[in-house]
């Protein structure tokens, strides 16, 4: 008894740390936001600010850049592996207009032991509120180097 009991402290311990790295740096590539540098960055065991600036592309808008910024809460799911979930904001400047959008997502990461790499995928919705109200759903793949 005393035995599972410490087993399944430790268990959940090591479950309690999602990721195990301060800082990743990389790019980020997507729709609508293409082509971007890309970091994100700790600030506690399972919360994550993650920011992205690049190209910018929506049908009849023509292209420009974009800047975004989202709150991400992780979840380890296995060795490496991590889930993660989130909202944020999104502001693009194409040659016209102002786009402003919030936005959820959802993503999966997977951080490799051996290696200081760091690959992530996530989706979801963005309801642009300038320069005019409408949704689309997006997502992006991304590559970074992790400072642990």
């Amino acid at each position: 008894m005393k035995t599972s009991f410490t087993v399944l402290i430790l268990l959940l311990a090591s479950t309690s740390f999602s990721q195990n790295y301060k800082m990743a740096i990389g790019f980020k590539g997507g729709y609508p936001g293409y082509g971007s540098l890309n970091a994100k960055k700790s600030i506690s065991n399972s919360d994550y600010l993650e920011a992205s600036i690049g190209g910018f592309g929506r049908n009849s808008y023509s292209t420009g850049f974009h800047v975004q910024l989202d709150y991400e809460r992780m979840q380890a799911l296995e060795d490496g592996f991590s889930f993660y979930y989130g909202g944020g904001v999104l502001l693009g400047l194409t040659s016209s207009f102002v786009h402003l959008a919030p936005k959820a997502l959802l993503g999966l990461e997977y951080n490799f032991e051996d290696l200081p790499l760091n690959i992530s995928i996530d989706t979801g919705p963005y309801l642009f509120v300038s320069p005019k109200i409408g949704s689309i759903w997006g997502g992006g793949l991304a590559l970074r180097y992790a400072i642990r």
